[in-house]
Order: structure tokens, then sequence, then C-alpha cells
């Protein structure tokens, strides 16, 4: 057991996966907060795993609440070098396209990204991430992205409830009998693919995954509307292409999808021909 003063965080047990020193906490209220704490007193990068969260949120500080041992929940923290500050906006991709990666090779299920930062199995969301920049003054410090992964059912609300529909890799047929064994090879598959941030291969294998494809759904942009677009493609630097339904297309910086029901449901089946690329 280890005592960080200041914010007072007792961490159950500290192991290294992946070549990622990993403080577990068998319960806490948010990773990224105890991430952002522990960055105030430990230098270079980590990962903070909470067996049972018991205060996560995601876009917009919205709360969610699972069964205890339903989830893999965790954060890490990076510290990129000048080279990946240049292509920040990407980060949130670099944790979605590792999962979909390891879901992939390790247990043949095929997903996709609903951009900017969830992962979707059969148009149902599987895990979110949450990415949050930390300042010192005005010079970039860190990054913490929390990642949380529906591993049963009762991971989530009921449905009715839900904003967007949710699964879980139980109900997707994967059982995942040790959430250690799947956070590190998540890790690996995380080292795997920074290893490409700065490449086109990166913008590709995203623009690949990139989920809702020819179909008009809600996105709700930060200025608080709400209107269908049709996603096209993402762009070097993570913004997204899309198409309104007078054919005009636009350049998305950050926005999300707030439909509760299926990509078909209201959907338009004709894709608009696109002459944007990424």
């Amino acid at each position: 057991m280890f005592c960080f003063t200041g914010w007072l965080l007792i961490v159950d047990n500290q192991i290294n996966l992946a070549g990622w020193d990993v403080f577990v906490f068998e319960e806490t209220g948010s990773t990224n907060d105890d991430a952002k704490a522990l960055a105030q007193q430990k230098a270079g990068e980590f990962v903070v795993w909470a067996k049972h969260q018991t205060a996560g949120r995601g876009r917009e500080d919205r709360h969610w609440l699972g069964a205890k041992g339903s989830s893999l929940t965790f954060s890490f923290l990076i510290r990129p070098d000048e080279i990946e500050k240049e292509f920040i906006n990407r980060f949130t991709a670099l944790g979605a396209l590792a999962l979909t990666d390891l879901l992939t090779k390790s247990y043949g299920l095929d997903s996709e990204i609903k951009w900017p930062n969830d992962v979707l199995v059969r148009a149902k969301k599987v895990s979110g991430i949450l990415t949050e920049i930390t300042w010192l003054g005005s010079d970039f410090d860190s990054l913490v992205m929390g990642i949380g992964i529906n591993l049963k059912e009762d991971a989530f609300a009921k449905a009715a409830e839900l904003r967007f529909p949710a699964t879980s890799l139980e109900t997707e047929g994967v059982n995942i009998e040790s959430a250690q064994d799947f956070l590190e090879k998540l890790l690996v598959a995380l080292n795997e693919r920074r290893q490409q941030l700065d490449t086109t291969q990166f913008i590709e294998d995203w623009n690949k995954r990139l989920a809702f494809k020819g179909s008009f759904m809600p996105i709700k942009q930060y200025q608080g509307k709400t209107e269908l677009l049709c996603p096209d493609s993402i762009n070097a630097d993570g913004s997204l292409n899309a198409c309104d339904q007078a054919g005009n297309w636009r350049v998305v910086q950050s926005a999300e999808f707030s439909s509760s029901s299926s990509p078909s449901e209201g959907s338009i089946s004709s894709r608009p021909s696109s002459s944007s690329t990424s």
C-alpha cells in the first residue's frame, strides 16, 4: 500500500505491465483525477487502474457507474515529446485504435470508432474514452487518457436510460477471465500504435474503422447545435469531414453523436459522393 500526500491517495498496489508502472486501486472516484494528482508527485509516464470506479465521467461531465467487476477502467498519463505535441489531436484515437487492434487480432471481434472517442461493436458502444490535457502556465505538461471498457452486461445502465446503445465484450462472445491480462495486452497495443502517431498509416486506419459512413446521424456540436450529418472521413488533424442534408460539406472540429437509436433508424441510406480526402 502506498500513500501519496497533497491529494490523499491510498494506492493498494503497484505493478509493471508492458513497460508501464501501474498504480492499482481497489476502488476510487475517477482514475483521470487520480492520474492528474499523481502527476504532480511522480515523474515520467504511468497508468492508474481502478478495479471499481465510483465517479467515472465522459464528455460534458456526464457520469456513469457500473457494477463492481463489470468494467475495465483505467487512465494512462503521457508526457508527449516535441514531435508528439504536433499531433495532440490524434491521442483520443490512439486509445480507440489500440482497442480495435486488440479486439481484432486477439479475439476476432470486429469493431469501429464512433468519432471522436468511442469504440463500437455492432453499432453499440463497448468503450468510451476521455482525454484531458494539463498545463503548467502556458506550457503543455501532460495528457491523461481515461478508458472505460464494458466487460460484462451490468457495466452500464438499462437501455432506456442510455443516450446511445451499449454492449459488452461478454455479450459479444468475448469472455475476459483476467482484467489484468487484458489490460496488459491493451497497453502493448497502445505502445505499438503510439509509434505510428505521426504517420499517414495512423489516419488511414482511423478512416477504415470510422463508424456510420453513409448514414446521417444527429451530431451535437459544442456550440449546442445538433444537426444531421453524414460522416465521411478523418483529416490529418483529427477533424471530421461530413455532409449535411443539403449536400454541403463540413469540417467538424469537435462534436459527438447524440443518437439514442440505432443508425438505421431515421438514417438516409444513400451516401453522398465526396470530393474531400483525408
